[in-house]
């Protein structure tokens, strides 16, 4: 079986890590599309996954909508040559759209629902959309749902342990108290309008911080001068060990925040975008969210204050993996049923 696997973010080659390995395993064909953004090429060659970048991200809608045309044609020129089975991706417009140029069938996995214009140009040509049961969109019959959530494709237990030796390794104090602060670019289509951190206030949050936990920051763009002295240097396909020791997650970006809530670290998402996954989270009580920087930082505070906070979300996680499923296994199984 040949398998198209198309990855156009960071956070999509963690998910189909553990599959590609599978498949291989299984005797498939697996030719993996990029597209630079972000860390995406530095993860895969760091996984040691073979692609072939197709394009580079663009800011604004113009780049984007440019990006689009361009790299369906790369796409589909590369697919005459591979003659995949079956196309597959996050997001997935790219191979939706060259799926149903080719009448080969692709399969969506989409978590975010306020990807209206990627839905609108998606959906209709795709095959099959599959989405986590705490999705808040309902998109009609081709969708599926299964119990879990993107990041149970790689964090769950069977798939990731968390090492002390590693973060040691990295000159990190695991048993030191310390919080990851995320931020994000804003550059995607369904930022426009949307915020997170008030960026006058980002300083006085972070030396607020520091007076409990030593911050560590990760961030899609460049940094102010005086952030610098907190950044988080580590190799990117190292930072879930780092996360996983951490006291307290704090951020933009959704994605770190339902990895830190997988991981049984408290988490606080600053977004005026919400998400059904993120909902979840915080209905176990993994997560606080809200769209005020001072209202986050209380919730930071009482987090770094209390000293149950990482037991009761160690708590709170075991039942979430309890009633959730490992991903890649579903992954794998709706694939190769394909076929």
């Amino acid at each position: 079986m040949n398998i198209l696997i198309d990855i156009i973010h960071p956070a999509h080659v963690h998910f189909f890590r553990n599959a590609i390995t599978e498949f291989e395993n299984h005797g498939h064909n697996v030719a993996v599309t990029a597209r630079q953004k972000d860390v995406t090429i530095e993860l895969l060659e760091n996984f040691n996954i073979p692609f072939t970048m197709l394009s580079k991200v663009g800011t604004g809608l113009l780049a984007l909508g440019t990006e689009l045309l361009v790299r369906d044609m790369r796409l589909l020129k590369f697919c005459r040559r591979f003659k995949p089975d079956v196309l597959t991706g996050i997001s997935g417009m790219f191979c939706a759209h060259v799926g149903f140029l080719l009448r080969k069938p692709s399969i969506v996995w989409d978590d975010t629902e306020h990807q209206k214009k990627a839905h609108a140009i998606t959906y209709p040509l795709a095959t099959q959309y599959q989405s986590p049961d705490c999705y808040t969109k309902r998109l009609g019959k081709k969708q599926q749902l299964y119990a879990g959530c993107h990041e149970l494709a790689y964090l769950h237990p069977k798939r990731f342990r968390p090492n002390a030796e590693v973060v040691k390794a990295l000159g990190i104090d695991s048993a030191e108290k310390y919080c990851i602060i995320r931020f994000v670019s804003w550059g995607a289509h369904h930022d426009v309008g949307e915020h997170g951190f008030a960026n006058d206030k980002k300083l006085h949050f972070i030396e607020e911080i520091a007076k409990y936990a030593r911050p560590y920051i990760s961030s899609e763009g460049p940094l102010p001068t005086e952030f610098e002295q907190y950044r988080l240097k580590v190799p990117v396909h190292q930072i879930h060990h780092v996360m996983a020791f951490a006291s307290l997650c704090v951020g933009e970006g959704a994605t770190v925040i339902s990895e830190s809530a997988v991981l049984g670290v408290p988490a606080v998402y600053i977004n005026t975008l919400k998400l059904g996954y993120i909902d979840m989270h915080e209905q176990y009580g993994l997560v606080k969210q809200t769209i005020d920087t001072d209202e986050a930082l209380k919730y930071c505070l009482d987090y770094l204050g209390s000293e149950k906070a990482k037991q009761d979300c160690m708590a709170a996680q075991k039942k979430l993996l309890d009633d959730k499923i490992d991903v890649t296994d579903y992954i794998v199984r709706t694939i190769e049923e394909c076929r």
